[in-house]
C-alpha cells in the first residue's frame, strides 16, 4: 500500500519538517494546506513508519544535492 507524506520546510529554521502518514494524496495536500501553507510536497512512498520515510527522504535530498559540505551542513554536521 502507499502512503503519502508532507515534506515541508520549517518557517523560522528552514530545516525540513516531515508529516504522516496519510492514506491518500487528498488528504495529506489538505493537512500540508492547513498547516504548512504554500512550501510543501506531497510524496508517496511505501512505508507507514516514520522512521523509515524519513531516512528514505534524507536520502533523496543527498542523491539530489551535488555538492557533499551542502548536505553535512544542512544534516548540522561538522565539515
Amino acid at each position: 500500500m502507499t502512503y503519502y507524506w508532507i515534506l515541508a520546510i520549517e518557517g523560522t529554521t528552514g530545516r525540513p519538517v516531515v508529516l504522516g502518514p496519510y492514506s491518500s494524496e487528498s488528504e495529506a495536500n489538505d493537512m500540508a494546506f492547513n498547516r504548512c501553507g504554500a512550501s510543501f510536497e506531497v510524496i508517496p512512498l511505501q512505508t507507514r513508519d516514520v522512521r523509515s520515510a524519513t531516512k528514505i527522504l534524507k536520502h533523496r535530498r543527498f542523491e539530489q544535492s551535488e555538492q557533499l559540505a551542502e548536505v553535512l551542513k544542512r544534516a548540522r554536521h561538522k565539515v
